[in-house]
């Protein structure tokens, strides 16, 4: 399939919808022998597990350096962060300027083992130094023989955390695209029942635009420079508050203009 072919056939598989934000979901996403190949040398990076903070994500690791990344890998970020593929999220999702990331900040090759989880969330939205706004996720998953059993699907959850709206299973080629703000609350909050000889496996592009109202800075907005964990309604699961705790308020109101 030639350049051309691909970027088209790939515009024709997003489709947008806007409940609880909006997102895409397209299912075989990437041709199939791509990906297959992307999945097979991903089992083979040798990557160590982060047990992260375990009251809201556990054993999810990450590896973000470009240059050093498995040859396939590199060929779809290179696809994903094309000026063809970024023209193409603009006319999607309605946006200008999109710009790629490539520090990967955040992003790059992304796996959990079992035990593992990430509870719900609204990511970051702003990159102090480079003074840009995230606009949009892109995950690609990489899992083959995944069973549904092992829980580990992405749930978007409404903005009041009231409902699940959308469930998005990570196997193999299935990608799902969304809307970056404090309210796309999404993550795969139950812990991970796989095999201890499987991970699940994603890589993850977000996608920027140039913030021209940066400063000066509003003290409410301080969430949004960094994750903020959501109680699902109904569910026996922690509050969170320790991320508003005083230190943190302190930080962030005396600190924030030195970053």
């Amino acid at each position: 399939m030639s350049n051309n072919s691909l970027i088209a056939d790939l515009e024709n598989k997003i489709l947008v919808k806007n409940d609880p934000f909006p997102f895409a979901a397209p299912k075989n996403f990437l041709p199939n022998e791509l990906v297959l190949t992307a999945e097979k040398e991903f089992n083979k990076f040798v990557n160590s597990v982060d047990d992260g903070n375990a009251r809201y994500q556990r054993f999810k690791s990450g590896f973000a350096e470009y240059d050093k990344m498995p040859v396939t890998i590199k060929k779809i970020i290179k696809l994903l962060y094309s000026k063809e593929f970024i023209e193409i999220l603009e006319r999607k999702f309605n946006l200008k300027g999109i710009e790629a990331d490539w520090t990967l900040h955040g992003g790059g090759m992304h796996q959990s083992n079992t035990n593992g989880y990430l509870k719900v969330h609204s990511d970051f939205v702003y990159k102090r130094k480079s003074k840009q706004r995230r606009v949009l996720n892109l995950l690609l998953y990489l899992n083959s023989n995944w069973e549904k059993d092992w829980n580990g699907s992405l749930e978007l959850w409404n903005k009041d955390m009231s409902e699940m709206k959308a469930k998005i299973d990570p196997i193999l080629n299935n990608v799902v695209i969304f809307r970056t703000d404090q309210d796309s609350n999404h993550g795969f909050p139950d812990p991970l029942k796989c095999p201890s000889h499987v991970s699940r496996k994603s890589i993850a592009l977000y996608y920027y635009v140039k913030e021209r109202s940066f400063f000066p800075f509003k003290i409410k907005r301080r969430k949004l420079f960094h994750a903020v964990w959501k109680k699902r309604k109904g569910v026996d699961e922690p509050t969170f508050a320790d991320q508003d705790s005083f230190f943190k308020r302190l930080k962030h109101k005396f600190f924030f203009r030195f970053f």
